[in-house]
Parts: structure tokens; C-alpha cells; sequence
């Protein structure tokens, strides 16, 4: 687990509401403030009194400050990552593991043709007549010849495959 370094100094104890314009910013007060809100700066301006584009501004002038602030955002991050490694090895909370996978594949999994759809399904209205094949990338196909409504082949086979764009959706008319 991520910790705080062990060099923080204690926050002072702030007479006044807000510190006034007069009292400049010490770097190492800023420091411990962005480590305590794991570099959120509005949080940490809160802390150590001040307006949050004035301790932003201040960071931003300090290559210090700036490296000790993203440095503390890559330690919450490697916090969630562990959320995520956890929530995706649980066996005992199938739903968890399973939101979790949903979210990992559509955030990380984007550049291998994972991701959120606006609409995640597919409806075809066939008033033509005749048999709708749906075929992947792959060759395989699936279809109904006898015309009954197959929607429920069609959500397992968008549910189990990887690859689950149809590379084409053909209509055959009956009456040719």
C-alpha cells in the first residue's frame, strides 16, 4: 500500500479563516497539504487556508511542488489499480468481477477493439421476407431458413465472442 513519505511536516494551526495575501506559501507546508489529499489541490488549499488557484498557481511555479503532487496522484492511482486487480480476481462476488471486467475492457481495452456502445444490440426488421444471415470476421454466421425470430442466438452470440461486430449483415430475398 502507498504511504505518506516520512519527512511531511505537520500542518500549522491557522489563526485566521483564510490566509491573508500577506503571508506568503511555504513549499513544505504545500507539500504535506498535497500529500494529505493525494495532490488534490482544491482539498489541500482547503487545508492550509488559501484559494485554490492561488496554491495551483504556486505549484505550477515549482518544479518541486509539481513533482511531489503528480507523484502523490500516481500512488492513488496505483491504489485503485489494486481495487481493480481485487475486484477482478474475486470468486466469491461474480457481479464484481464481472462490472469490473466490463469497466477494464472499456477504458484499458479500447486499442483492442473493446468499448461502449450507445446502443448494444442489434434489431433487425426483415418485412421483406426471406433469411437474415449475420457473419463475423471469422466466417461464422448464424441464421434462421424457417423465419422464427432468433433474438435470443443472436444475444448469445454477441455475449460469448471477443469479436462481436458482424462483419456483414446479408439479406437474402425469398422470392429470387
Amino acid at each position: 500500500m502507498s504511504e505518506f513519505p516520512t519527512d511531511l511536516e505537520p500542518l500549522p494551526t491557522a489563526p485566521y479563516p483564510e490566509r491573508p495575501l500577506s503571508l506568503p506559501l511555504e513549499p513544505e507546508e504545500c507539500r504535506t497539504a498535497l500529500w494529505m489529499v493525494r495532490g488534490n489541490i482544491t482539498e489541500a488549499a482547503k487545508l492550509i487556508k488559501v484559494t485554490p488557484s492561488r496554491l495551483r498557481s504556486f505549484v505550477t511555479k515549482s518544479a518541486y511542488l509539481s513533482a511531489e503532487m503528480q507523484e502523490a496522484k500516481e500512488q492513488l492511482v496505483d491504489l485503485a489499480e489494486d481495487v481493480v486487480f481485487n475486484a477482478l480476481t474475486d470468486e466469491e462476488d461474480k457481479g464484481r468481477k464481472d462490472t469490473m471486467a466490463r469497466y477494464v475492457l472499456s477504458s484499458q481495452g479500447k486499442s483492442r477493439g473493446w468499448g461502449t456502445a450507445s446502443n448494444q444490440g442489434i434489431s433487425v426488421k426483415n418485412s421483406a421476407g426471406g433469411t437474415i444471415v449475420v457473419q463475423w470476421a471469422d466466417g461464422t454466421s448464424f441464421g434462421d431458413a424457417s423465419g422464427e425470430e432468433v433474438s435470443s442466438e443472436v444475444g448469445e452470440g454477441f455475449a460469448e465472442r471477443s469479436d462481436a461486430l458482424p462483419l456483414q449483415i446479408e439479406h437474402e430475398d425469398s422470392a429470387a
